[in-house]
Order: C-alpha cells, then structure tokens, then sequence
C-alpha cells in the first residue's frame, strides 16, 4: 500500500481546519475585547502565534480516529459515509463548544473544561440545554461545519488512485509521527500542557492562546472533583477566616524565596545542615512548620498561591489548572516588583517555566541559560554550588525592589557531588545525607556572597524545602514528620519579636510575605494565614490520596470517608495517640470552601 487518498485527503482537511481555529480565537479576543484593552497589539500578536501549536494539538487529537481510519483504505460507499459524518460529528462537537465557551468563560473565568458539568453533575442534561440557551453560537457553528462539509464533498472525493511518494512501510511511521509531534506541540522535550499557554505572564493572554477543544481534551483524564457538602455554605465564615495583616515594614524591601530540594526537619537535627542551623539561630525559625505535598510539583501552588496539595493529582495538572489564581508574585508584579525565579535544572522539568511564567514572574532561568557546561551534574541539571552563586549575580542585576525565587536541586536523587568535594561531606545512615551536606555547604557559599551585594541589608531571605525524603527516625517517620521541614524567615539587622511555637505551612508563606511587606493579600486563596499576625494556626494535607488532614498545635484530625478522629501529636518524641471521633467542623469547612472556590474559579469568601 502506498500513500492513498484518503492520507492525502485527512492533511486537506487539517489544512481547512487550521485557519478556522485562529479564526475562532478571533471571535473570542472580540468577544472579550475589553479584557484586553490593556495590552498591546504585540501581546495580542504573540498570543495569536503561541496559539498555532495549540490549535495543530487540537485538531490532531480531535481527528485521531480519523487518521486510523485512513489506514483501512476501504472504498465500500457506506464506510466513506461513515467516515465522513464522524469527521463532521468530531468536529463539529469541535466548533460548537468553541463557540458556545464565548459565553461561557464569562461564567467560569476560563476555558471550559470537564468539571464544568460536574457542578450539575450530568453532562447528558446539561449539554443539550446549553446549546438551546447560547442557540446562536450553536448555529453559527452548524453554519461554519456546513462550510466545512461543503468544501469536504466537493473537493476531497476519495478515489481508488494511489499516489505513489512514499513507501507503505513509512505510511503509519510518517503519519503517526505527524500527529504525534502535532499533539505535542512540537518537538520540544516536554509535551506542552495548559499552563504552557501562560508564558506571557497573564491569565487573559493565556486564555486567549488556548483553544476550547484543546483544554476539554486535556482535562478529561483529570480526576473527578466534586464540592463535599459538610455544612451549609452559610457557615463557612464561621471557620474560613479572611487573614490578618499587622506586621507592615517597608514595602519595598526586596525578597529572596529559597526553595531547597528534599530538606527534611529531621536532617537538621541530626547535624547534616550546619549552616542552617546556625542561620536558624539569627532568624525567626518556625519548627513546627509543615510543606503542604510530597511533590517537587506541589510545592509551587502552595509556596507562591497558598493552594495546599488536597487534590488527588497536583494542581499544576488537574483540570483546574487553567484557573485564574493570584498569587503573591502576581500581587508584587502590581507593585512594581521584579520577579524572576531560578532553578538549575532543564527546562520544562514539573512545568516550572510554566507555572511561574503565568503567575507573576517576569523570566525563568534554567540550566540552558547557565553560562558554563562543566557545572552540570549529569543528571539533573547544574551543581548547587556554582549556580548559587551565579543566581546572586544575576539577583545583582535585577532592578529594586525585587522577588528572586531559587530552587535548588543537588540532594535530589542520584544525590550528585562535584568530584573535588566527594568525602568531605557526612556520609550518614541514609544515601541522601551527604549530598544534604553539599547542598548546605552550598547555601553557606551563596550567603556568604550575597553579603557583599548593596540589596542585602534590604532583604527578606525566606528559606524552606520542598517537602522531604527518605526518612531514618521514629520521630519522624509518621503522618506528621514526613511533611516537616525548615522553615527560616531572616532579614539582616531586624528581629522578631514574640513566641512563633505554633504550626505552621507552606500556604501561610504567602500570605506572610504580604504581612511582611505591608501588602494587602487582594483576590488570594484564604487557605493559609500569615505568621506573624495573631490567628488561630491551622495546616492542610492529603495522605495516601484518601486522608484529609488538619494540624494545630497539639494534635491532628483525619477525615476519610466521613469519619472524623482527633489525634494528640507530641512534636518532640513524634508519638501519636488517637483521642476518638471529633465533632469539629472546621476541616469540613475549609474543604468545602476549598473545593468549591476551584470549581466556581474565584477563591473570595462567599
């Protein structure tokens, strides 16, 4: 078999297709004309052709079947009718959707998705009567399918001829390679994802390089997430508290968020982060604080949104991900901060670049943008050591007041060392301590150069980890201690002053920035609190995928499957003790307020 008719007539109709997906985005950007009215022409422009790849991923995975189908080169009258009302029925399901999100995003604040229908909780009956409701859209879309269908029959007739170019043998290889590198987006190493869309840093342009078919398809293999019904949405406020602000010092005190890879509290005890510790002794340093995940991936919506890790996947890839969220580089960028955010390893790696592209930070650097190949660890990306020090001169650039955020990636496993340094770290009890070792050598080397820049004295160095590792202790090892880790706040020359002996977590860092700086904590989630106000202190987590978890100060409640039991928690020996079935609300509460700001996309108090 060579390259037949019906090959040839699938990249016609992809070609057809093509310019009526800009098309669409058009009417969109038309339709929402004023959210745009603040960017220029050349934004627009840029988002239109960031949009074309998503627009090919759409269309090759809207007409996969189709390609299938091509490889079965069966002329019978009634399969080429086939054949073709399925092209008609994909894509106009395609084009109508399109066409009926212009109204629609005015509702959800983004494009739609799976879990648009789960707030009914049935599609059968919900999409029927959208289409009734927004019947202009509908038609439209008929009309345009009928153009489309028009063109089909008039001109891509399939006959028996074969076009003898390429050999039967790369037939499937060159096609199925086409489409694969069509739902990729390209060739690049990472598969792009919705929060690709968001390089330009806004949520509005991101919308707009989106295309409807594209984020529904995407989000189908998302988990099913649907709002729990505890209480009556009524007396969320009785638990759901707006934070408050009572720290203010100087708004334009520059920040320095360092996000260090796999540092478990329990390694600081044990001696393998001397630098650390001493640092801890000059800083207010929270011990009972707690990372909201297990995840590298999580990490970024809890320490940049406060949006805790609660759902089943992260949330970078859950079908809320093209939400639009604020988080505190958002609200910084507003007040004419610099954001860059630093991390060594290759880019794309967790779809950092994207997540922090499209929530406040201006640029993002990665191991391509390291000047030097012979730092690079082999593996992962550039040695902590050298970058370290390259990010303090590339802070050294930035224009004041600024938000540097580093992530640092030398004691993630295969717990690589540069070769000078091999045996002069602790080789401890488990694989990872010495590389914990380097990579705390490595932050004593970064501070010690950062003290010689001018912006340091006017800095807030705000320092924890991502979440943990392998863990070797009892103390530890537990339903609590593997989400411990560090959590330092220094700010040369300024003292804390008051008792922090409370709980603490990753979501309650942004909002302590903000307090920080005197910067109201406008359109954030409410799912952390700041640390140096006076509120109750609460932490939330999801373990195993089934247990909800809210920590206070001295215990924990789990809920799972409706049960609710209290827990008393010694933060110094670890040992827990189950106190029986607990009446508070208030874990039910924040959920509910949670889940339901996700699936509303707006995370105000209602």
């Amino acid at each position: 078999m060579f390259l037949t008719s019906f090959h040839w007539r699938l990249l016609k109709r992809l070609l057809i297709l093509f310019p009526i997906y800009s098309f669409l985005r058009l009417g969109f950007y038309l339709t929402h004309l004023e959210n745009y009215s603040i960017y220029t022409p050349t934004d627009v422009f840029i988002s239109f052709f960031y949009g074309l790849r998503f627009d090919l991923a759409a269309l090759c995975l809207v007409n996969a079947p189709l390609l299938i189908l091509s490889f079965l080169n069966c002329t019978h009258r009634a399969f080429l009718i086939f054949e073709r009302v399925l092209f008609v029925f994909l894509n106009a399901g395609a084009i109508i959707i399109s066409l009926n999100d212009y109204e629609l995003f005015n509702f959800t604040g983004k494009r739609l998705s799976i879990d648009f229908f789960y707030i009914a909780d049935d599609i059968v009956t919900q999409l029927p009567q959208i289409m009734v409701f927004y019947w202009y859209f509908t038609l439209a879309g008929f009309l345009l399918l009928y153009l489309v269908y028009y063109l089909d029959s008039k001109f891509l007739k399939v006959s028996s001829h074969r076009f003898k170019i390429v050999p039967h043998l790369l037939v499937p290889i060159v096609l199925l390679g086409a489409f694969f590198i069509g739902i990729r987006g390209g060739l690049q190493s990472k598969s792009i994802n919705v929060q690709s869309a968001f390089v330009q840093g806004s949520n509005e342009l991101g919308q707009l390089v989106l295309n409807t078919p594209y984020h529904f398809i995407r989000t189908l293999k998302s988990s099913r997430v649907v709002t729990p019904r505890f209480i009556a949405d009524s007396r969320i406020r009785e638990f759901v508290k707006v934070p408050a602000q009572t720290f203010a010092q100087d708004t334009h005190r520059n920040i320095v968020l360092i996000i260090l890879e796999s540092f478990s509290s329990e390694y600081m005890e044990e001696g393998y982060m001397p630098f650390l510790s001493s640092l801890a002794k000059e800083s207010l340093f929270l011990e009972k604080h707690l990372a909201n995940g297990r995840k590298s991936i999580e990490a970024l919506p809890s320490l940049l949104c406060s949006i805790p890790s609660l759902l089943n996947e992260p949330f970078p890839k859950s079908t809320f991900q093209g939400n639009k969220i604020t988080c505190f580089p958002d609200i910084l960028k507003k007040h004419h901060y610099t954001n860059y955010f630093f991390h060594a390893g290759n880019r794309g790696t967790m779809g950092f670049d994207a997540f922090t592209r499209s929530h406040g930070f201006e640029k993002y650097f990665s191991r391509e943008d390291y000047p030097s190949k012979e730092d690079f660890d082999g593996t992962w990306g550039i040695f902590d050591g050298p970058y370290l020090k390259y990010v303090v001169d590339e802070i050294s650039k930035m224009p004041e007041p600024f938000l540097a955020s580093v992530f640092t990636l030398s004691s993630h496993q295969p717990y690589s060392i540069p070769e000078d340094l091999k045996g002069v770290f602790a080789k401890g009890t488990l694989e990872i301590h010495e590389s914990i070792g380097y990579a705390d050598f490595a932050l004593k080397e970064f501070f010690d150069f950062a003290r010689k820049q001018s912006w340091y004295e006017k800095t807030l160095f705000v320092i924890t980890a991502d979440h943990t590792s392998k863990l070797g202790s009892k103390k530890f090892s537990n339903m609590i201690g593997q989400y411990r880790v560090p959590l330092l706040l220094f700010a040369p020359e300024l003292k804390f002053e008051g008792d922090f002996d409370f709980v603490t977590q990753h979501s309650d860092i942004p909002h302590t920035i903000l307090d920080f700086l005197g910067i109201p904590a406008d359109g954030m989630s409410l799912m952390g609190q700041s640390i140096l106000s006076p509120n109750k202190r609460l932490a939330f987590n999801l373990v195993g995928g089934a247990q909800y978890v809210l920590v206070e100060n001295d215990g924990y409640s789990v809920l799972k499957e409706d049960e609710h039991v209290a827990y008393q928690y010694n933060w110094k020996t670890g040992e827990i003790t189950r106190k029986g079935k607990s009446e508070d609300l208030t874990l039910s509460a924040y959920l509910q307020y949670f889940f339901t700001s996700l699936i509303s996309n707006s995370f105000e108090l209602k």
